[in-house]
């Protein structure tokens, strides 16, 4: 996939240069181990970016040395009809032009717990709506964490959007077109 921009005068190409893929992930880490890099984890949908995930990513970046964000695949995404809008490549894309993301990974399961048993991040990050959240696929992927001493980060309270809420304007419009 890509995009056509104009940067410094010069042509640029919108690329998934950053994306991993599941298996190369472990790869990936083995090396920042070694010299002492902290690495996060953001796992979700991203379906309709919006000021709400810059937010969050941004504050996950500034509290590890290597961001990387797996995004649910299309088929696992459960957020109701016409979702996600966006294909798992078109999500990766986006997510890749970011400057805090460092890797994106596209994750074919319902949970991210085979991201974190390859990956291991020291910090898997999720927004302050988790709090108090009894969310059974977030209770295995914090026990996935556990084993090996991650640890879960909640991000600060602040929710600037929602994906559903942009969603159904979207849809709004689209009823009313």
């Amino acid at each position: 996939m890509s995009t056509s921009d104009v940067a410094d005068g010069k042509k640029t190409e919108l690329s998934t240069a950053k994306t991993l893929s599941t298996a190369a992930m472990t790869e990936f880490r083995a090396p920042l181990r070694e010299r002492g890099l902290t690495v996060g984890l953001c796992h979700g949908c991203f379906d309709i970016l919006h000021n709400g995930h810059v937010f969050y990513l941004t504050q996950a970046a500034g509290l590890c040395d290597v961001l990387v964000v797996s995004i649910t695949s299309a088929r696992h995404v459960n957020k109701g009809p016409g979702r996600p809008v966006f294909g798992d490549e078109a999500r990766a894309a986006v997510l890749s032009a970011l400057s805090m993301v460092d890797r994106v990974v596209t994750n074919d399961h319902p949970t991210a717990v085979p991201v974190i048993e390859a990956l291991q991040p020291d910090f898997y990050f999720k927004g302050a709506d988790y709090a108090g959240n009894d969310d059974s696929r977030l209770r295995e992927e914090v026990e996935v964490l556990q084993q090996y001493g991650g640890a879960l980060v909640l991000t600060d309270g602040a929710v600037l959007d929602s994906s559903s809420r942009a969603a159904r304007v979207l849809q709004e419009c689209r009823t009313h077109a």
